[in-house]
């Protein structure tokens, strides 16, 4: 399966406002090898209640490459059907903006011109809505679901994989496929799920006119995840269903079939 990589960063003096809000956030967010919470965490944790009212179920994942966490991670799904994906509407979930993986360079560069620069800082921390991955929890319909497209972006570089149904804000669009690896998960109505990390894990490098190929690995969240629940969230702790993405390949087999042709 192939991703993109755009945007990658070519030039260290970035304008010194970029760099002071990289260091702004680097510095107020949440680490998340930590058990510690802060106070937006525990609120986002509880919200799951009323998001499986909402919806009836309730998820978070986390998006990572080649095993670093992304600032910002997105997981388009759709359902499965009868062995099949539903090429209608999808639904989206993943972790807020961060620094988790970031760039060493770009955090030590946005250290030293933050000092040089006045700032909003509680603006700039509001309006990149910097939260704990922890608890970032998605309201969603129980079903089964597969991905049709990941997305890590970290700064102004972005790596993607699959293209989804084609559609907007959810909209129908073309026939989705899935993608290679750990790519679906079940979710049971009323559940709170933590569904891990998935990785996008690269297996051959691309070229100028070529993009990479990667696969999905899914993983469970680490123990310092449910740590960090069960001792600052308790009532939350014992109703999440830890679970991860796993490989369905009948289905991937299914999607990459030919159809017939009509008559």
């Amino acid at each position: 399966m192939q991703y993109n990589k755009s945007g990658p960063i070519r030039r260290l003096a970035k304008s010194a406002a970029l760099l002071a809000t990289v260091a702004t956030l680097a510095s107020c967010a949440t680490n998340p090898n930590s058990t510690k919470m802060g106070a937006d965490g525990k609120d986002a944790a509880r919200q799951a209640d009323a998001m499986v009212a909402e919806k009836g179920a309730a998820a978070v994942v986390r998006v990572s490459l080649n095993g670093s966490y992304c600032l910002r991670g997105t997981v388009r799904l759709q359902n499965v059907v009868d062995g099949k994906i539903r090429s209608g509407a999808f639904t989206e979930i993943g972790q807020p903006s961060g620094i988790y993986g970031a760039d060493a360079i770009v955090k030590k560069l946005a250290k030293t011109t933050a000092q040089m620069l006045t700032l909003n800082v509680p603006a700039l921390i509001k309006e990149n809505g910097v939260r704990d991955i922890r608890t970032s929890f998605r309201p969603i319909e129980p079903g089964r679901y597969a991905v049709t497209m990941i997305t890590c972006e970290n700064g102004n570089s972005t790596a993607s994989m699959g293209t989804g149904n084609g559609g907007l804000f959810g909209a129908q669009g073309k026939e989705p496929n899935t993608l290679f690896g750990d790519n679906t998960i079940t979710i049971g109505k009323g559940q709170i799920v933590d569904a891990g990390v998935i990785d996008i894990v690269q297996i051959s490098s691309g070229g100028f006119f070529t993009s990479a190929r990667a696969r999905l690995a899914g993983s469970e969240a680490p123990q310092t995840f449910k740590d960090a629940i069960r001792l600052n969230v308790p009532e939350i702790y014992p109703r999440i269903t830890y679970t991860k993405f796993t490989a369905d390949y009948v289905l991937l087999l299914s999607a990459l079939t030919p159809k017939p042709e009509a008559k």
